[in-house]
């Protein structure tokens, strides 16, 4: 596994980023893990790093502290902290559909959850996946997503290039987490599943000029989206977007396989990237009540 030093991992970070309008940063030092020398790989592991920077939707690198509005995976999975979270959140949709609440609602968990565990796996090839007790996520006063927490950032599991990283999340945290929001919201999972898919897609894509991401990890990560069962079951997170080139369009349009539902919300209309309004231009939409919730 290769060490960058500081100034490379920020300057590399801050390039990536900066070029998408996503993020400003700005790095000190980098402080080295307990017992580990500063030959040590997981001595410049990104999480170390003592950085203040803000993404425009509220996301940031893993925190130690849980804070009063944090909350624990293992307390999410239970159930009544879920209840209670989306809740709160649902004040910003008055009357709303509360399977597309939901949906929005997981936007925002899985952005602040998944992108630093993909992140910090495609440049280091390090897994900061932790029991359900040892980590969670720090949420806003009305219930909004807002940063992981992680119990310590000293243990890292070391993950082959072959893509086993992204088949354990999948198949298990991730498969968790989805499951028991569909109980709790009455919207298909595969709503759920499309949220996370597109959220995955999303920091793969943004990653493939990074410097620091090895071609055989960023190879690895491609293709297990791009495959369709994993260890001998589907793999929801299969080729989660389509692009497709457009008359109208220079660029290929980015497509979502399923909707997210949130046309169900008043304040909201189709994304961008939704593949009801495709399907609708060609006079193909079909069942409208099959609206990518199935």
């Amino acid at each position: 596994m290769q060490t960058f030093p500081s100034e490379t991992l920020h300057d590399s970070m801050t390039s990536l980023w900066g070029r998408y309008g996503e993020i400003n940063m700005q790095a000190t030092a980098v402080q080295p893990l307990a017992g580990a020398s500063p030959a040590d790989p997981r001595a410049m592991a990104p999480w170390t790093l003592q950085r203040d920077y803000r993404l425009p939707e509220g996301i940031e690198p893993p925190s130690h502290r849980l804070g009063r509005n944090g909350v624990t995976a293992a307390a999410l999975l239970e159930g009544a902290a879920l209840d209670s979270l989306l809740d709160r959140f649902s004040a910003r949709y008055p009357g709303g559909d509360r399977r597309a609440i939901a949906s929005q609602w997981s936007k925002w968990l899985f952005h602040a959850w998944l992108s630093p565990l993909i992140a910090t796996w495609l440049i280091q090839g390090d897994s900061l996946q932790r029991a359900p007790s040892d980590w969670g996520i720090r949420f806003s006063p009305d219930g909004q997503a807002e940063r992981l927490w992680l119990a310590t950032t000293r243990d890292v599991v070391a993950h082959p290039a072959r893509g086993a990283f992204l088949e354990s999340l999948t198949l298990g945290p991730l498969a968790e987490m989805i499951a028991v929001l569909a109980r709790h919201s009455g919207a298909s999972v595969n709503v759920f599943w499309s949220n996370a898919g597109n959220l995955v897609e999303h920091v793969v894509t943004r990653l493939v000029d990074h410097p620091a991401v090895p071609p055989d990890r960023l190879a690895a990560a491609q293709a297990f989206l791009d495959t369709a069962r994993i260890d001998g079951q589907r793999n929801r997170l299969y080729r989660p977007v389509s692009y497709r080139l457009t008359d109208e369009a220079s660029e290929p349009q980015r497509l979502r396989r399923a909707c997210c539902i949130r046309y169900r919300l008043a304040e909201h209309d189709y994304c961008e990237n939704c593949p009801l309004t495709c399907r609708s231009a060609r006079g193909d939409l079909g069942n409208l009540d099959n609206r990518g919730e199935g």
